[in-house]
């Protein structure tokens, strides 16, 4: 276990009027679950050895102070009694679900297919998608693709960055419908072309467009992009 001396979330800040860290978050957990939040300590040994442990897990773990922000204001919404150090660490680090995520990729499939963007919050759910396929995406349901999709969804998050998404293809006319003009078929082969030959630019592009415009976006996809920036200032 670390010692004060060795981990930052056990150091008084002046800041903090001489506190440390932990002692703040302790407050402040405190403050949001009355009476529930104390009761789990019978003694100062005890406040002493979760300060000890939490502090180890954040130092372990790379938590940093906006995850813990992050994580004091989801608690308020994700739990309504005191949290155990997992359920913080996930309100620390929240990520869209896995659910969620599948409608949201399956939505932005629909988009590709007819030539547009699409909304992809994050990366993590764009190569998801690729990977399971457009096709599949698109006519199989998410009980039929559930553990296809956790998968590849699953593998995606853990990565620590991202390809740049690409542009989509040009939309070609629906079979039996009026041919391709010569001029959708060049630009469409030369949208392939360039998606071919391309080299990835920012990999963290997506989390600087998701600060600078975070109004409308879960706390769930800011907090992703923030923790990707941070990671990449490391």
């Amino acid at each position: 276990m670390l010692s004060t001396c060795e981990n930052a979330w056990l150091v008084p800040h002046a800041k903090l009027e001489g506190i440390s860290l932990m002692d703040h978050l302790f407050g402040r957990l405190n403050g949001m679950y009355p009476n529930k939040w104390r009761s789990n300590f019978r003694d100062e040994q005890a406040i002493n050895d979760w300060k000890a442990a939490w502090a180890e897990a954040f130092d372990e773990d790379g938590i940093t102070p906006h995850d813990v922000a992050d994580g004091i204001k989801n608690c308020r919404r994700m739990y309504d009694w005191p949290p155990s150090l997992a359920e913080f660490l996930k309100a620390c680090r929240p990520t869209l679900d896995s659910e969620t995520a599948f409608h949201v990729a399956v939505k932005g499939m629909a988009a590709r297919r007819k030539g547009e963007a699409g909304d992809w919050p994050h990366p993590a759910v764009f190569w998801a998608a690729a990977e399971v396929g457009q096709y599949d995406m698109l006519a199989q349901s998410w009980q039929t693709l559930k553990s296809r999709w956790e998968a590849a969804y699953s593998i995606q998050l853990a990565r620590q960055s991202w390809d740049e998404i690409p542009a989509p293809a040009v939309a070609l006319p629906a079979p039996g419908q009026t041919a391709a003009t010569k001029e959708q078929v060049d630009a469409g082969i030369q949208a392939m072309a360039a998606a071919a030959v391309a080299k990835p630019r920012d990999p963290k592009a997506w989390a600087h467009k998701i600060l600078a415009n975070p109004k409308g976006r879960s706390p769930a996809v800011v907090a992703m992009a923030r923790r990707a920036l941070e990671e990449k200032a490391a």
